[in-house]
């Protein structure tokens, strides 16, 4: 498995062992949800994290990339978030987190995999060529959560420069493998 797919799900796992470990009822619904939420993520199924069973009617979104910070208010806008996230592949690596009554705080790194090319109109000091990096954005992450363990709402902070890695020809992973390995951590 390539390098990346397996450091994802090990993330992946990181949350199934939380929860399979978590003996509060209400944290163990949050970690479920926020399972769940990741699997169908990264598995190309976002529009069903949008459902009254995960999340609120109104979540907000405070999502700080670069020097910007912006907010997603309601269903409408953080849907028009993760179809924005998802014109892209990417994954997480070294993801901990921690499950409190009020929802997770966590710490991962954000993979995303694109081209020098957008990535030196991004204004990264990378060749504009068709080269594949992986841009590593080390993140914060705290998802509060309702007391039927329904997600309310997200604040991501990437919490430093990205870092780059060449991909070399032939080491990238196809959509369809992403797909599969967040798709193992459904339950339905």
């Amino acid at each position: 498995m390539n390098g990346y797919l397996a450091a994802f799900r090990d993330c992946l796992q990181v949350i199934a062992n939380a929860e399979e470990s978590e003996t509060d009822p209400h944290r163990k619904a949050i970690l479920g949800n926020f399972l769940r939420h990741a699997g169908l993520e990264f598995s190309g199924q976002d529009k069903k994290i949008l459902t009254p069973e995960m999340t609120v009617e109104e979540p907000v979104y405070h999502v700080k990339w670069g020097p910007d910070l912006a907010t997603y208010d309601g269903i409408e806008a953080v849907q028009g978030y993760y179809d924005a996230v998802n014109e892209v592949v990417s994954t997480f690596q070294g993801h901990t987190c921690w499950v409190n009554d009020w929802g997770i705080a966590s710490y991962s790194t954000f993979v995303r995999f694109t081209t020098g090319k957008v990535l030196s109109a991004e204004g990264a000091a990378l060749p504009a060529d068709d080269q594949t990096y992986a841009q590593l954005l080390p993140m914060a992450m705290f998802w509060k959560y309702d007391e039927n363990a329904r997600l309310i709402g997200e604040d991501v902070y990437m919490l430093s420069d990205p870092a780059y890695e060449v991909i070399p020809d032939g080491e990238m992973f196809s959509v369809a493998e992403l797909h599969d390995v967040a798709r193992s951590f459904l339950k339905d």
